[in-house]
């Protein structure tokens, strides 16, 4: 299907990063990874060294998401589509491959400018998984870490590049009541969606990272017993099952600025499964959830206006 077989990393940037040492293994039963050179606080669900990094600075922005290819062959396919394309893929230094954890790293851009990696052989060896509390771990593997969501000024352009240049297959569209548009969902693995793009005219930005676990009881036990369920100030929407991917989660604010999914039991798509994207229409009063996920409006910090 593509050169990328899964989600690899995210890196972010927050004045608040510091909180994150305390915040994710509180609150997610996350572990800490080995820190970054520049002190980025690293963020571990399973055996690779680390899955979220963020890293100080001034403001809530996003820095890096990195895309893992299975071999130094698939990067090099994928870097010379990525050069035909227009994407400026270069070639990182050894310094910026160790910062990473990987042997090797191409850099590269969207069609909106934002800035992508892809890597092959993520580094491993920190410490084997040995959650802060009882958990029974998180759904990674094959399927990479959870998946990504942006808001972008235009879903169906952002998907066209995704699936034209890098390989991706459209899984969803939803239609959303206004003033909301299109959201289109994308896959690469079984996972149903990797990336995702939630249309909101004029704005652009990374929304939400999802975190896919083992158990409903360790969902369960965040909510209800580590944030305090329903009125917690911090939800975007509380416990509830989507309609598309059929995930039970809930969505919560974070110190560097967006949101955290934080679910299970997703709806995988096997791989033989070669289906066209379903089209769901939530609007005009049709449910928008199977139950739950009502809104409970926080800010998104890292979304911002953007003008080509």
């Amino acid at each position: 299907m593509t050169e990328i077989a899964k989600l690899g990393y995210v890196g972010v940037e927050s004045p608040d990063h510091a909180e994150w040492r305390t915040w994710a293994p509180e609150t997610f039963a996350c572990m800490l990874g080995p820190d970054g050179a520049d002190g980025a606080v690293r963020i571990k669900i399973d055996d690779a060294d680390y899955r979220l990094s963020v890293h100080p600075g001034r403001e809530h922005r996003l820095a890096y998401v990195g895309w893992e290819v299975l071999d130094h062959r698939d990067l090099d396919s994928l870097e010379a589509r990525l050069e035909k394309a227009g994407a400026g893929p270069r070639r990182a230094d050894r310094a910026l491959c160790e910062a990473r954890g990987v042997q090797e790293l191409v850099t590269f851009t969207d069609l909106y400018g934002q800035p992508y990696e892809a890597f092959c052989y993520q580094s491993s060896g920190y410490r084997d998984w040995d959650p802060p509390r009882p958990h029974q771990g998180f759904v990674t593997g094959d399927q990479g870490l959870g998946h990504v969501v942006f808001v972008v000024p235009d879903a169906k352009e952002a998907s066209e590049w995704h699936t034209d240049v890098l390989g991706f297959r459209t899984t969803d569209i939803i239609r959303l009541n206004p003033p909301l548009g299109d959201m289109w969902f994308l896959r690469s693995n079984p996972r149903h969606h990797s990336i995702a793009f939630l249309q909101m005219d004029g704005m652009l930005g990374l929304h939400h990272i999802y975190l896919e676990c083992n158990s409903l009881d360790d969902v369960g036990y965040a909510y209800y017993d580590v944030l305090g369920g329903d009125q917690n100030p911090d939800l975007l929407m509380r416990l509830g099952r989507h309609i598309g991917d059929q995930t039970v989660s809930f969505y919560i604010h974070n110190p560097a600025g967006f949101f955290i999914e934080y679910g299970w039991d997703g709806l995988p798509i096997p791989e033989t499964e070669a289906r066209s994207p379903r089209y769901i229409d939530v609007t005009e009063g049709k449910r928008a959830e199977m139950w739950g996920h009502h809104f409970v409006m926080q800010p998104n910090e890292t979304v911002r206006p953007y003008r080509r």
